[in-house]
């Protein structure tokens, strides 16, 4: 099998788990409905993942690496050294509200087994500290985190979600926050 078709077969498979557990739960997250859902035998499947903790963790190793390789691109891209990391941050996440593979790995690694997120953490843990020394008040950094933070978790949960043009102007005001202090 030639990697590409490896790798399309993979983000197939990690696809149909996702959407199992958007749709239906973490529940009925099982290696078969995987397997049904992405068109792969049970046996590819377990090629690829061969349980199904090696699957969630998959799953949150993918989402994992796109989001921070997203952000590093960003940060790659602005012309303007102070705050480009927490903008990096503000941009990627509130690119990923809508993320239902995000959503459905942690869901899914937080219901069977929480150290499946360590790496996820560790990775977390450092850019915050790149976040703090990004050039802007700490406390002001520390707000737009929190804030994106919370309004991922809002869409998340479905707890009073915000109207698509309040998100917009609360993404405007934290990328202002991000700016140098004049």
């Amino acid at each position: 099998m030639s990697i590409s078709k490896h790798a399309n077969k993979k983000k197939n498979i990690l696809t149909a788990a996702s959407e199992i557990v958007k749709e239906e739960g973490v529940v009925k997250l099982t290696l078969e409905a995987v397997a049904q859902k992405a068109g792969v035998s049970k046996g590819g499947l377990l090629y690829h993942f061969p349980s199904k903790e090696a699957l969630i963790k998959g799953m949150v190793e993918d989402w994992t690496n796109n989001f921070f390789e997203s952000i590093l691109t960003l940060v790659n891209n602005d012309n303007k050294e102070i705050g480009k990391w927490i903008r990096a941050y503000v941009n990627t996440t509130f690119s990923d509200l809508d993320n239902n593979n995000l959503n459905s790995a942690l869901m899914a690694a937080m219901f069977i087994n929480p150290d499946l997120l360590d790496d996820f953490r560790q990775k977390y843990n450092s850019m915050q500290t790149k976040l703090i020394n990004d050039g802007i008040d700490p406390v002001k950094i520390t707000i737009a985190r929190l804030s994106i933070d919370g309004l991922w978790l809002s869409e998340i949960f479905g707890m009073a979600p915000l109207s698509e043009d309040l998100k917009v102007k609360v993404f405007d005001e934290l990328i202002k926050m991000t700016q140098e202090d004049e």
